[in-house]
């Protein structure tokens, strides 16, 4: 190593140290809107459940009044 490459190590090493907390300050950020899209996803998926939930109860219900049975089978070619 020469007397200049010993003299620049400081800087480079000073522009690694940037280069590292921009790129630890993009992924902090990316890691918060991904918390934030799972978060939304979870209270979606809920959501979904709890209608599901309503809709079998609305299918057993008028299954019942037609006099028929609900079937909760596969069909055939499954």
């Amino acid at each position: 190593m020469t007397e200049t490459d010993k003299l620049n190590q400081p800087y480079a090493s000073e522009e690694s140290v940037m280069d590292l907390q921009v790129r630890l300050a993009f992924a902090e950020q990316a890691h918060a809107d991904l918390d934030d899209i799972v978060a939304q996803q979870s209270v979606m998926i809920r959501e979904l459940k709890r209608q599901i939930e309503k809709l079998r109860g609305a299918l057993e219900d008028a299954s019942r009044q037609w006099g028929e049975t609900p079937s909760i089978e596969r069909p055939p070619h499954y």
